[in-house]
């Protein structure tokens, strides 16, 4: 260890050996001595102030190579945001897209079911309110009866008698347009197929709506068959008064079963898609309702009860009979009916009063206008009820039975005129027994 202090001695004894430094200022030699030790201080001074002039040289070099990293990094970072913000946009745009999409799909299908719901809801509301009309006056003729007060015998049947079953029965209209529905189902489905993302809820949404809509021709289908079967039924009770039907109804003269259209230009969209076989449909079953709710019109001025509703017995027919005064063979243009004395004489039908008072032969008459050709009259009475121009509804009271006029006891003569001729009145009488179910 010695020798080898002993040899860095040499070495900086070589190397740091004292100096002088001369200089010469006005002829006068001056000179500055330096030892070992101010050598080496020297040394060591300029020693670190070169190893600080690398250290900071080196720093700013790693600093400024640290910043570029850096500046690298966050560019690598802002291009991938940017990146991610893009993607994010694109989906966002994607989703807005499915809900537009979802949303245009459900107001197209929401809008197709809501018009064929309108389109039913009026058409059920219609038929509902016919067949109300036709229960009141139903238990209205249901009260009076036949011509002495029997009821049918089989009251759970609506026209008992009249209304012959057919010898073929028709194929149901339900099924038929239960298969057309399915078909039309089918094709819009086919037609409407979507693909992508909305693909699965679109085709759910159409296929609940294709389910909806047969559901929707069923109902149709079933209003038609019961109004037309209710048609059927009506048209058998004027008939068998024996009058055409066809001449106190005038039936739309309509060419085809298309719906009534009109309006502005729009470009087509979602109503090129309307299911036009239902508004066919609709459109028929409505003239069909139409033609009942005419029916029904004419059922509610047709006289088809019995001007009493008490108990009464027919005592005179109608036709050629023997007069009871004179005895001589006569016709007889009403029946006779029998009850106690001031028993209520009622309208048979909705009119309007168009005489009340006294005419020879009949005593105390009152005449009734029902429309349609249609005059009924109640003779021999002991008391009027109204006055002309009077309204009166089914069973209004007119008058009460009584002994007036050309009479041989207390009854109440009753006609029906058509066309200001004489008609049986019974045929009325018995149709109207089958225009109720009990």
């Amino acid at each position: 260890m010695s020798r080898r202090t002993g040899n860095l001695k040499r070495v900086f004894s070589r190397l740091f050996k004292e100096r002088q430094i001369y200089h010469r200022s006005d002829g006068v030699v001056h000179f500055i001595s330096m030892s070992a030790q101010t050598q080496i201080a020297f040394a060591v001074v300029a020693l670190g102030a070169l190893l600080w002039v690398a250290y900071a040289s080196v720093n700013v070099v790693f600093k400024e190579q640290i910043i570029v990293a850096k500046e690298r990094e966050r560019l690598v970072m802002q291009t991938n945001l940017s990146k991610r913000l893009n993607e994010a946009k694109t989906a966002y745009d994607d989703i807005a897209y499915l809900n537009h999409t979802y949303k245009r799909q459900f107001d197209e299908t929401m809008d197709d079911i809501w018009a064929r719901h309108r389109v039913l809801t009026n058409m059920v509301d219609r038929k509902a309110a016919i067949d109300q009309k036709l229960n009141l006056q139903a238990e209205g003729l249901s009260a009076a009866g036949g011509p002495n007060g029997q009821k049918p015998v089989n009251g759970n049947r609506v026209m008992i008698d009249v209304a012959p079953g057919e010898a073929t029965p028709r194929q149901s209209r339900v099924s038929i347009l239960r298969k057309e529905a399915a078909t039309e189902a089918r094709e819009r489905n086919e037609g409407s197929e979507e693909s992508g993302d909305a693909a699965q809820s679109i085709n759910l949404m159409e296929k609940a709506a294709a389910e909806l809509y047969s559901e929707q021709m069923m109902l149709i289908a079933a209003i038609e068959e019961k109004t037309e079967q209710r048609i059927s039924e009506l048209r058998q009770v004027i008939s068998s008064t024996g009058v055409d039907p066809d001449t106190l109804i005038t039936p739309a003269k309509i060419s085809n079963i298309s719906l009534a259209q009109g309006g502005p230009f729009i470009e087509p969209g979602s109503e090129a898609t309307l299911p036009t076989r239902y508004y066919a449909h609709a459109n028929r079953v409505a003239a069909s309702v139409d033609e009942l709710e005419a029916l029904q019109g004419v059922l509610h001025h047709l006289p088809l009860s019995s001007p009493l509703t008490v108990n009464r017995r027919m005592t005179s027919g109608f036709g050629v009979r023997r007069d009871p005064i004179n005895g001589k063979h006569a016709s007889h243009h009403g029946v006779d009916f029998s009850a106690p004395w001031a028993s209520p004489v009622t309208a048979t039908a909705a009119g309007v009063v168009h005489f009340a008072g006294t005419r020879s032969g009949f005593g105390r008459v009152v005449e009734i206008d029902h429309g349609n050709g249609f005059v009924t009259r109640y003779a021999h009475m002991n008391r009027i009820k109204v006055r002309r121009g009077q309204t009166v509804e089914l069973h209004d009271q007119v008058g009460e039975l009584g002994n007036s006029g050309r009479s041989t006891g207390p009854h109440v003569h009753y006609e029906v005129l058509y066309k200001k001729r004489p008609v049986n009145p019974r045929r009325f009488i018995e149709a109207g027994r089958y225009v109720f179910e009990s």
